[in-house]
């Protein structure tokens, strides 16, 4: 809720057949992302975002992982897969799943230049010099396809 106060979240909304759109602000809804950024979005609080790039969305770095260690320590649970499947249910089969993951930061900064191609070829070029701040990013993940 202090990022909600801070006005750094943003609910994307992503609708079945439409295109993804963002709001600032918390807006709880069904088919919807809310991202929390770093700092304060300058936006107004009615505009809608359009143009997401999802593929700038970082996951931040887990603090506490779970090895592999830990896995084995744990009693296996009984699963029901385990169990010969019943006559009126198909048998368990193998799926090909395509998960994306993707990652998003945004970054403003002041260039110099004559024309606004100019301009963006200049913020490309000092951009892609920077690190990628992980911890700063907004990740979205999503099946593709099961086949």
């Amino acid at each position: 809720m202090q990022a909600v106060k801070q006005r750094r979240v943003m609910t994307i909304v992503q609708k079945p057949g439409k295109k993804d759109f963002g709001e600032v602000g918390f807006h709880q809804q069904p088919h919807a992302l809310y991202f929390v950024f770093p700092k304060t979005i300058m936006a107004d609080a009615n505009s809608k975002v359009i143009g997401i790039t999802y593929d700038l969305v970082q996951e931040p770095q887990v603090k506490d992982p779970v090895s592999v260690e830990d896995l084995k320590k744990r009693p296996a649970k009984k699963s029901r897969l385990a169990a010969p499947p019943k006559k009126n249910k198909p048998a368990v089969k193998s799926f090909n799943v395509l998960v994306r993951r993707e990652a998003v930061t945004e970054t403003t900064f002041p260039v110099t230049a004559r024309t606004k191609a100019e301009a963006k070829r200049k913020a490309l070029e000092t951009i892609n010099t920077q690190p990628f701040e992980t911890s700063k990013a907004i990740l979205r993940t999503e099946v593709k396809h099961v086949g």
